[in-house]
């Protein structure tokens, strides 16, 4: 998986300051589910990688090459 940003609309910035006064730990699940991890497995989905994506670090390949 690769780092990823999602925004919240106002309802679901209410809805969270909700759950969040509420303690409610039910809805909280709900609202990660539903609202969080179902965004991020939408935008992980059928994106090309970059090569900006991957773990190696470029400046390491980068004086291999150099030398």
């Amino acid at each position: 998986m690769r780092k990823t940003a999602i925004a919240l609309d106002e309802n679901e910035l209410i809805r969270l300051e909700q759950i969040v006064t509420d303690d409610d730990k039910i809805e909280a699940f709900r609202f990660l589910k539903k609202v969080v991890y179902d965004r991020i497995l939408l935008q992980q989905q059928g994106k090309l990688k970059s090569h900006l994506d991957t773990c190696a670090n470029p400046v390491d390949e980068f004086t291999k090459h150099k030398r």
